[in-house]
């Protein structure tokens, strides 16, 4: 069976909301979120597997959907679509940095949602030239959830990660983090090449290995196995003498 589409919903007016994610979910979307605030959103973003969210332009706060689009841009590189009531250009000029995939106006009819989202998602996977997220875009962090609060991680910053059941340990120079994703998932969304898998359970930053020795990682006040699975990739990150 076909995995279902995951949508964020980031809108502040509750009866559109729900109409919003009643339709969809009708439609055979799978609604993973529905905010209605940019922190809510960032939180939703942090913490779900999303391939594609619906931004309401104006939130009634200081922050807009627009704000939300462009940290997506940076760094959850999803596509975006915008709910808007508003069609003068003054908004329209404001959303192309964010690199939108659609735009769609109030009130809107169920083509409208299905064509746009379907459409979105397919030149997102074909790497149009306006889907793309340019590599000096990218900001060197991560957020993820504590409590009700999203911390901000540097990459650079990370020693290891461990598999936690279904949820990542991640340990850096200023403390360890939970994330809320299992490994490989956290993996992915990092991104990094200096960070690679040594075990089904474990993964390190390739610059912070202190030494290697009879099949364990060191890293610190820290070790770690390294699987036969692994090894041969890990051995090559090195250049030896």
């Amino acid at each position: 069976m076909e995995e279902k589409i995951k949508v964020l919903i980031v809108e502040d007016e509750f009866t559109i909301a729900l109409d919003l994610e009643n339709r969809l979910t009708a439609m055979n979307f799978d609604v993973v979120g529905n905010a209605s605030s940019y922190n809510e959103a960032l939180m939703l973003l942090a913490e779900k597997q999303i391939d594609i969210a619906i931004l309401d332009i104006n939130l009634n706060e200081k922050k807009s959907g627009i704000d939300i689009a462009k940290i997506i841009k940076e760094k959850f590189n999803i596509p975006v679509i915008f709910l808007t009531a508003y069609t003068d250009d003054s908004f329209f000029k404001e959303t192309l940095p964010t690199n939108p995939m659609g735009y769609i106006t109030k009130p809107f009819k169920d083509n409208d949602l299905s064509h746009n989202i379907t459409l979105a998602i397919e030149r997102f996977k074909n790497n149009e030239p306006n889907t793309l997220l340019n590599e000096s875009d990218n900001k060197n962090f991560i957020f993820v959830k504590d409590n009700n609060k999203l911390i901000k991680i540097d990459i650079s910053d990370i020693l290891w990660i461990q598999a936690v059941d279904n949820y990542s340990l991640i340990k850096t120079l200023k403390g360890k983090f939970f994330s809320s994703s299992n490994l490989r998932t956290t993996l992915e969304k990092i991104n990094d090449e200096n960070i690679v898998r040594i075990h089904k359970s474990h993964a390190v930053a390739i610059d912070k290995i202190d030494k290697i020795e009879d099949n364990m990682v060191y890293i610190k006040s820290d070790f770690f196995g390294i699987s036969r699975k692994f090894k041969e990739d890990l051995m090559k990150k090195f250049k030896l003498l």
